[in-house]
């Protein structure tokens, strides 16, 4: 599956966002090795705590381990409020990603259009499991 395609995918997961709160929507599209792809939105916590609210990278890697699926190869992460951004993984997602997949690789829309590739490395330059 090329790049273009996994962010197109990540841009139908984006639709299915529950962020009546910030607006902010998120979408992920998630590719295993034998080629199923897992989408997986952003859901925020209606009672606007906060504590609760799941980013879509992560829905998307839950959705997936929960179904069996272990070997991860890309993900796509598309997000904005009216038009798409640059939108990076936060902290969290970043860290949650190389706890299950540390060789997946990142690809994300620049704001100007063009789609990038990353590394956990380039991401998550001295992540939890190098500490010890």
């Amino acid at each position: 599956m090329t790049n273009e395609e996994l962010i197109e995918l990540a841009k139908e997961a984006r639709e299915k966002a529950c962020v009546e709160l910030s607006g902010f929507k998120v979408g992920a599209a998630l590719l295993e090795k034998n080629g199923t792809v897992i989408l997986g939105s952003n859901i925020e916590d209606p009672s606007g705590i906060g504590v609760t609210n799941i980013c879509a990278e992560r829905c998307a890697i839950v959705k997936a381990l929960s179904e069996g699926y272990r070997e991860f190869e890309k993900i796509a992460v598309v997000g904005g409020l009216d038009k798409l951004i640059f939108c990076a993984p936060c902290g969290a997602c970043r860290q949650y990603l190389n706890s299950w997949c540390p060789s997946i690789k990142i690809v994300l829309l620049e704001t100007d259009g063009e789609i990038k590739e990353y590394s956990m490395k380039e991401l998550l330059p001295y992540s939890f499991d190098e500490t010890f």
